[in-house]
């Protein structure tokens, strides 16, 4: 059906069949259904997922870019795996870009922008008081999306984007954080950023991120001996 009737495309369903499957193996991949070093066979997983061999390889390839998967040569592809040295790459990025976004935020955020922080926390927080860690985490990084967009930076965001599914990831791994104390730094960092206080937003954004980097390192290390 032709957009003049109102229909999508051929190629708008694709790709909307394409992001489905990504977002799908994606959450599996963060949620270790898919663990890290594991094969991802595209014939098995189209079964599974029922679609075709060239959906999931272009999810693949897609959560290659995001440096969820990784490609070996003669090998096909499989679930990045997850080590100290990755982990602290990727930590290193998110305290320079969210601290850099961060003090943007502070002199560039809408009033919209600030009941959107006010709301993202008070849902993470029911979702902590719930006992649903999938929910708060999302709900947490969503949070930390929303500082990044408030910016007004796009390259920013897309960065952002980028690293997105392999912050959930570790998020998730070093969840057993205090959650308390995670609810009260966004309060603080929101605080900077209502007062239009810069410096003290990028202060506050680099250590809230540090301060889960040494958890997250533990656990990855604990995953790796019992892999082993």
């Amino acid at each position: 059906m032709s957009p003049a009737t109102g229909g999508d495309t051929l190629g708008a369903r694709h790709r909307s069949l394409r992001d489905l499957v990504t977002d799908e193996l994606r959450d599996r991949i963060i949620e270790r259904d898919l663990a890290p070093g594991e094969r991802l066979v595209e014939r098995d997983l189209a079964d599974v997922l029922d679609v075709s061999r060239i959906v999931v390889r272009e999810a693949i390839q897609q959560l290659a870019a995001e440096g969820m998967v990784t490609i070996v040569p003669r090998r096909g592809a499989q679930v990045a795996p997850l080590d100290p040295t990755s982990v602290l790459n990727l930590f290193e990025v998110r305290i320079g870009l969210e601290s850099l976004a961060a003090g943007a935020a502070a002199t560039r955020r809408t009033d919209a922008d600030l009941v959107r922080f006010d709301r993202l926390m008070e849902q993470a927080q029911a979702a902590t008081a719930a006992g649903d860690g999938k929910l708060a985490a999302r709900l947490n990084m969503d949070f930390h999306q929303a500082v990044v967009d408030a910016a007004g930076n796009p390259l920013l965001g897309s960065i952002f984007r980028s690293i997105y599914g392999r912050a959930l990831q570790l998020f998730r791994i070093g969840q057993e954080v205090d959650a308390h104390g995670l609810h009260h730094e966004h309060v603080d960092l929101v605080t900077a950023l209502r007062e239009q206080d810069a410096e003290r937003a990028r202060e506050l954004m680099a250590g809230h991120i540090a301060s889960t980097q040494d958890s997250t390192l533990e656990r990855v290390r604990a995953l790796e001996a019992e892999a082993d």
